[in-house]
């Protein structure tokens, strides 16, 4: 089996470094190459797109559909892999909700059934053992052992299409001597995980989530901000122009944007005079510190000391006791010893792993975890991209791509 796992393509952003003018540029081709070199020119068994593949927070979907076209269209053409393993992130989790409703809603509508609640989790697993992937809960098509058909394998030719399997957001792969987890690594930041942590402890929330609790507590706030906030048209392209200022430590359309809000405000609330004056300073005051915060914001994307801060050493602990019981109870597996990220578009090698002990995180429940990161494929910024291999054995390696 072989198997290659890559993050962050962003396909729809105008940064991506894979597609230019909606054709496949020399970086493509040369993780292509790599790709066939690893397998000596057969296709690989699974291709792991580990999150952020499309991103609709910056495109709108059509847009962002149409742009990675070419893309899958490639890989199927030349016989890259017999099958994709797809992993939304936060800027793609909208895959993930329209699986959910084309499968636990709009089918069964369809056929006059009554809907079924919604999953917020698929988890995933290809044992070396069994030689296959495994979807718990999911029925494979009849007659094959392949899983599907799911909306996303029409961003393939109509003669040429490859399985499509989501997962989301842990897919998990046993080899002979190791358990490995893939999951993009978002929940690893506040924004994506911020309601839980607020409401926490509170009646009905429980304080220590589960994977599939900690996709649906977060759900209110992630789907505005993940992809919501792509869709609005003018609107959308505003907000961007505000985050990309402010990553570069400017805030003047942001600034502007708060005084034009503030005025429209202070007249749609119609308040009286004295009224007016406390929400004049109230307003006053928040501004201020929303443009103190975002002035000193530090993005995670390229942050190198990401994985050291004390609150995301917190919620991965969370995160990782979470998925070990996924993979314990649910799956009947070894808890992962070695995990693959992306999200930081940081790139962690095969041969530069990140390591954490006890000594680094003493509530650790085992001796040593090792980390690894896929990096990104977008131009800003850009420390190049990491595209990891496992062979026939399950041993794991990577190469870089700048």
């Amino acid at each position: 089996m072989k198997i290659a796992i890559i993050s962050d393509t962003h396909l729809g952003d105008p940064a991506c470094k894979l597609i230019e003018q909606g054709a496949l540029t020399e970086t493509y081709k040369a993780m292509q190459t790599e790709i066939k070199k690893f397998t000596g020119g057969a296709p690989l068994d699974y291709f792991v797109l580990n999150g952020d593949t499309l991103d609709f927070s910056v495109s709108a979907f059509e847009d962002s559909c149409k742009i990675a076209r070419p893309f899958f269209r490639e890989i199927a053409k030349n016989n890259l892999s017999k099958e994709i393993v797809y992993i939304p992130g936060n800027h793609d989790k909208h895959i993930w909700d329209a699986v959910e409703w084309e499968t636990r809603i709009i089918r069964r509508l369809k056929n006059h059934e009554d809907p079924r609640p919604f999953r917020r989790v698929q988890e995933g697993l290809i044992d070396y053992a069994k030689g296959r992937l495994d979807l718990p809960g999911v029925t494979m098509v009849e007659g094959s052992r392949q899983y599907g058909t799911l909306f996303l394998e029409g961003l393939f030719d109509k003669d040429n299409v490859l399985p499509i399997d989501i997962v989301y957001p842990n897919f998990f792969i046993k080899t002979h001597t190791d358990t490995y987890l893939i999951t993009h690594g978002h929940m690893l930041e506040l924004a994506w995980v911020l309601l839980s942590e607020l409401l926490g402890g509170l009646p009905k929330i429980s304080a220590t989530p589960d994977v599939a609790q900690l996709e649906e507590y977060n759900i209110p706030l992630t789907s505005m901000i993940c992809t919501g906030v792509g869709q609005g048209g003018a609107v959308s392209e505003h907000f961007c122009d505000i985050q990309h200022e402010v990553k570069k430590r400017e805030t003047t359309k942001l600034e502007d944007t708060l005084q034009n809000a503030t005025l429209k405000l202070k007249i749609l609330l119609e308040l009286p005079w004295y009224k007016q004056i406390l929400n004049r300073m109230l307003l006053g005051l928040v501004k201020k510190v929303i443009l103190s915060k975002a002035s000193g914001i530090k993005d995670s994307r390229y942050d190198e000391a990401f994985f050291e801060k004390e609150t995301v050493k917190k919620r991965f602990l969370r995160f990782y006791e979470a998925a070990c019981a996924q993979a314990t109870e649910e799956l009947k597996i070894v808890p992962p010893r070695k995990i693959i990220f992306g999200h930081t578009h940081d790139p962690f090698p095969f041969s530069k792993p990140l390591v954490i002990t006890k000594d680094v995180l003493p509530q650790l429940t085992v001796e040593k975890l090792t980390l690894y990161n896929a990096g990104g494929w977008l131009r800003n910024g850009a420390k190049g991209a990491e595209v990891f291999f496992l062979d026939d054995s399950g041993t794991l390696s990577s190469v870089h791509i700048k």
